[in-house]
């Protein structure tokens, strides 16, 4: 499967498209293999980008022993971008997504700037959790109980730093603070030092395991809908 990939990238390239790889790491992973893969995108491969994110603990994942918590997510970036130094990654990223990565900043996720949609409408609160649908962006907006979500307001929240929720945050930080982003592109990511304070977990509420069973539930309404639909044509 990874040699059939590596071809259809490198016809893609050959023929001119743009090809943007999707990586995302787990515990245990070893910094130098990471920096060996991304100098073989970014230089053999010639993609013009790679988005990169600590993997999310999701509630229907089989496996749930190899995903990162925060302080091992920053612990692995800095190992990673200390060996980056200079060797011209292409990681399609705001610099201070990365500057985050990193733990040198302190951001609160954006769950609605990546927004989900998808067969039974648009998923809330985000991309990685699944707790119920809205059938427009609106209804998405003003309905969904923003607060009870994000690290330290939601224990299923607790340990993503992942792209789709922080990077947008990192791009609003960004617009505000412009010499801030600025000064964060022009310089190396800090990889030693004390990190941001973290958000405090002990208000959090737990985890309810809901997905399946609302899956299920729209599933059911669609079918009764096609079969409702059936016997009206019939009639």
């Amino acid at each position: 499967m990874f040699d059939r990939a590596i071809a259809a990238i490198k016809l893609l390239r050959e023929r001119g498209f743009r090809v943007n790889v999707n990586c995302t790491l787990f515990d245990g992973v070893a910094p130098e293999e990471v920096a060996k893969f991304f100098d073989f995108v970014s230089q053999d491969l010639d993609v013009e980008g790679v988005t990169v994110s600590p993997g999310y603990a999701y509630e229907r994942a089989p496996d749930q022993t190899h995903f990162l918590n925060r302080r091992k997510t920053k612990e692995l970036f800095r190992a990673i971008f200390q060996r980056g130094q200079g060797r011209g990654w292409r990681l399609n990223h705001s610099s201070l997504y990365l500057d985050f990565l990193a733990g040198n900043q302190q951001y609160h996720c954006t769950p609605w700037g990546n927004p989900t949609r998808n067969v039974f409408g648009w998923q809330r609160p985000c991309y990685l959790l699944g707790e119920g649908y809205a059938s427009s962006f609106k209804e998405l907006m003003t309905t969904t109980e923003w607060d009870r979500y994000g690290t330290g307001n939601y224990e299923k929240c607790a340990d993503c730093m992942a792209h789709c929720g922080y990077e947008p945050t990192a791009v609003n930080d960004a617009v505000a603070r412009p010499w801030k982003a600025m000064m964060a592109a022009l310089s190396r990511i800090r990889t030693e030092g004390p990190m941001a304070s973290e958000i405090p977990l002990e208000g959090q509420r737990p985890a309810e395991q809901v997905f399946e069973q609302l899956v299920e539930a729209e599933v059911g309404r669609s079918k009764e809908g096609k079969l409702g639909g059936e016997r009206r044509h019939a009639a």
